[in-house]
């Protein structure tokens, strides 16, 4: 099934970046690699995971590339990346989600006919932020997007379109976006969450298997090439 771009153009104008300190290749570029960036800040009394910092490492790493969009794997192990926060303390550090950076604030697409069944905004720093849950169904299965770190501009409940424009990327002004560098947080659920829950971004290793069914690989939709 041919589904349509959450983001126009990215499945040509895309390129990994690297958050799993341990799978950097070694012969990678210096301005690609993320953990060169952090031990340079953390030299300088500079804080790399501040949003406004992440995104400087982004806008040179995706306009030397020539690229648009930097994509963050699935299933992919950001210990070095989430350290010291509540979700590493947990031990889940395993990606859920396939993320798309960008330098724009890019508007969002839906991958396919479906229903917004949920809206929402996920308090505190390092959440969701504003959030877009859309519920589809094919071939008898159903299945549900899951959209974060989107702006303020919530679309109606109620049926859309493939293709058609639901939503813009946010910023980290006013927590928008959940204090985050500009991104995409795309992710496949099996089953709806509970009112007022969201789903979990990461899991532990241990509870891998469990949730690589509850939530798949989003690149099934995504089809973004040589991920």
């Amino acid at each position: 099934m041919e589904f349509a771009e959450i983001i126009k153009g990215m499945r040509k104008k895309s390129e990994i970046i690297f958050l799993d300190f341990n799978q950097i290749p070694q012969n990678i570029e210096d301005y690609k690699n993320i953990k060169l960036f952090f031990e340079e800040c953390i030299k300088k009394g500079i804080n790399p995971k501040l949003p406004e910092n992440r995104q400087k490492f982004n806008n040179i790493f995706i306009n030397k590339s020539g690229k648009k969009f930097l994509i963050g794997r699935y299933l992919e192990d950001r210990k070095e990346m989430l350290k010291g926060s509540k979700i590493a303390e947990d031990g889940r550090t395993y990606h859920l989600g396939i993320d798309i950076f960008s330098s724009d604030l890019e508007d969002i697409y839906s991958p396919e006919d479906g229903e917004i069944v949920r809206t929402g905004c996920e308090p505190g720093s390092h959440s969701y932020g504003n959030y877009i849950i859309i519920k589809h169904i094919t071939k008898d299965k159903t299945w549900y997007s899951f959209l974060g770190h989107l702006s303020k501009d919530f679309p109606k409940l109620g049926k859309v379109s493939k293709g058609q424009k639901i939503a813009r990327l946010g910023d980290w002004a006013n927590n928008e976006n959940g204090g985050w560098s500009r991104h995409l947080h795309y992710q496949i659920l099996t089953q709806l969450p509970k009112e007022n829950e969201t789903p979990i971004g990461y899991t532990s290793k241990e509870n891998l298997n469990l949730n690589k069914n509850l939530f798949p690989d989003p690149n099934t939709t995504l089809l973004l090439p040589n991920i």
